[in-house]
């Protein structure tokens, strides 16, 4: 497995990850820092949603060990058109490195993706993203009760 560039490592590093989470990535492709948060949430999952198939091709070959092991799941999904599947548990964690729906650059599909990830979130989880020092917290609107 080859080493996570700095920049990436800053920032799997400022997660506030703890053994047995549930982590959603957006935009994950190719795996790279998935397969790290996979390492150090031991027997939780990490599910990486990318809307490109082949960014998901990647990340299945490149994560193939811990997806074999259950730790990872790769989806074709964009943020913006994610769900939950049917009996699917909620994320405690989700985060995103240069994804425009989160980072400013598309407004109005960010408006949506947020949404959408807060209904994918258990009440107390939290979403971070690339441009801060490494990370920085998104605020997420309420999520629709029950």
């Amino acid at each position: 497995m080859s080493a996570l560039s700095p920049r990436l490592a800053a920032i799997v590093d400022a997660l506030p990850l703890r053994p047995g989470m549930r982590v959603l990535e957006i935009g994950g492709a190719p795996g790279a820092a998935a397969r790290v948060v996979a390492e150090r949430i031991g027997d939780g999952l990490i599910l990486v949603i990318d809307r490109s198939a082949k960014g998901v091709a990647l990340t299945r070959q490149n994560a193939a060990d811990a997806i074999e092991a259950g730790r990872l799941e790769v989806r074709q999904a964009s943020a913006e058109d994610f769900e939950l599947l049917p009996g699917e548990e909620p994320f405690d964690l989700a985060f995103a490195v240069r994804v425009g729906a989160l980072d400013g650059r598309h407004p109005s599909a960010g408006e949506l993706a947020r949404r959408r990830i807060a209904a994918a979130l258990t009440p107390e989880a939290r979403l971070f993203i690339d441009g801060g020092d490494p990370l920085r917290e998104i605020e997420l609107p309420p999520r629709d009760s029950p």
